[in-house]
């Protein structure tokens, strides 16, 4: 996601979508870091008709073309926290069998029971490196 769909994202938060709330983007875009590029991202949100400015300065509105957008943007990012809560119990399935495998090499071991084992693990590394990209 983009910095202008970044802020147009928190606008609509904030403002539930309703046009008639006022935001001051001073105050919005220190919290999120983007201050020194004010005017840029104003001039862009406005040219997009996302938001319209009111008689103070830097105080805007949502229209309903940046409510659209905004819902736009957030229903096609990806729900992160459900990504890795199915990756987390993929990984603990995963985990339980390795368990087992263990136990059966412990009992009888064998280098074809071996090699299971290392690609179980290689298995584990996978899953593990996609959660920790996402988190």
């Amino acid at each position: 996601m983009d910095v202008y769909h970044k802020i147009l994202t928190r606008i609509y938060e904030i403002t539930d979508g309703k046009d008639s709330v006022e935001i001051d983007l001073n105050d919005l875009l220190k919290q999120e870091g983007f201050y020194s590029n004010i005017d840029n991202i104003l001039q862009h949100l406005t040219t997009e008709s996302w938001v319209a400015e009111t008689p103070r300065p830097r105080v805007v509105k949502i229209t309903h073309w940046g409510s659209a957008e905004a819902k736009r943007v957030l229903t096609n990012t990806p729900d992160v926290k459900r990504e890795v809560t199915k990756e987390a119990n993929r990984l603990l399935a995963e985990a339980r069998e390795l368990i087992i495998m263990l136990e059966e090499f412990a009992a009888t071991p064998s280098g074809a029971n071996f090699k299971t084992i290392q690609k179980k693990i290689e298995d584990l590394q996978a899953i593990t490196g996609r959660i920790q990209d996402k988190i």
